[in-house]
């Protein structure tokens, strides 16, 4: 009965279906099973092809991202300009700007900025270097420069461009002293650029001291010019003319009445000596010189010309300045 029973068990076991598995045997005696790989469910979820030229173009494209930003960045980052342009070499836009230029940094000992404010071929009276020799003779005597302001005028339309009456202080602890200038600028298409500069003289008459020294007839001719058309001083002034009796031509009174009815055409003036040149004269005793003086008012900028004689110790006759003393009367 027993061995019908088992007869019967084997005969029920139903057999496993194949799985497509195939059983190995090592040297050693170990069973392996191997199944076989179904690569169309295996490749389902596998990578996608790659497409080599499309890989080579995007590298390419960022590598020159990468380059465009190192160029660029840097540029922004110091400025926010590609050019990084500093404002101070940009070209004057008005005449004032030029002007002031010109003055602050020929004062400032940035000599290269106050040559680029100049026009071509300028040679001004007043140069950069000239500039700079003022500033170093008061740092001198200060001990030092704390700090220079520059100021400027009205544009004033001349015959010879656009004149600026410009002021330059030089300031030091305790100290303060200035220097008065003026500037001449062109315009050419929108920009502006200095053509001359010229120093005012010194202001006040500068009479000769008693030192048994010879007198210089230079500055007395100078003197009595600055009395008259720097501080419209006509009594200072007659301190350097000779007596009534040596005297000939135009005395300070007149020409300090021309000077009045000048302004009262063209505003307020402010005057000042351009130059003192030495001149020809027909009298031995004479020493005769000739003073370029600018009146720049509000509506116009004249400059004229005086013949200055001094014989002796004093002047003894003013000539010229037809322009200026016509109107006048003279």
């Amino acid at each position: 009965m027993g061995r019908l029973f088992r007869r019967v068990v084997r005969t029920a076991r139903r057999p496993r279906r194949g799985t497509g598995a195939t059983t190995v045997r090592s040297a050693g005696g170990k069973q392996y099973r191997v199944v076989a790989v179904d690569e169309a469910k295996d490749t389902e979820f596998a990578d996608p092809p790659r497409k080599w030229g499309r890989v080579g173009v995007m590298a390419g494209a960022w590598a020159i991202a990468l380059a465009l930003g190192a160029w660029v960045a840097p540029g922004f980052a110091a400025s926010g300009n590609p050019e990084n342009q500093d404002p101070r070499d940009e070209a004057a836009t008005d005449a004032d700007g030029a002007a002031l230029r010109y003055l602050r940094y020929g004062s400032n000992e940035d000599l290269d900025r106050a040559e680029s404010a100049l026009c071509e071929d300028a040679s001004p009276e007043v140069a950069p270097e000239d500039l700079d020799a003022i500033r170093q003779a008061y740092a001198e005597e200060f001990g030092g420069i704390t700090d220079i302001d520059v100021n400027a005028g009205d544009p004033v339309p001349s015959t010879e461009g656009i004149s600026i009456a410009g002021t330059v202080s030089y300031i030091a602890q305790g100290n303060r002293r200035q220097e008065d200038f003026l500037v001449t600028v062109q315009e050419t298409n929108g920009t502006y650029c200095v053509s001359n500069a010229t120093q005012a003289e010194e202001a006040g008459p500068t009479e000769p001291e008693a030192t048994g020294e010879p007198v210089d007839p230079k500055e007395i001719a100078r003197g009595l010019m600055q009395a008259v058309v720097l501080h419209q001083d006509p009594a200072a002034a007659a301190e350097f003319q000779c007596a009534p009796a040596s005297y000939s031509g135009i005395t300070p009174e007149e020409l300090d009445a021309a000077i009045t009815e000048w302004a009262s055409t063209n505003g307020e003036t402010d005057g000042a000596i351009d130059s003192t040149k030495s001149a020809e004269t027909s009298e031995s005793s004479v020493t005769a010189f000739d003073i370029q003086i600018t009146l720049a008012g509000d509506l116009n900028v004249e400059s004229f010309v005086f013949t200055v004689g001094v014989q002796g110790d004093c002047v003894s006759s003013i000539d010229g300045g037809e322009e200026l003393m016509e109107p006048a009367g003279n």
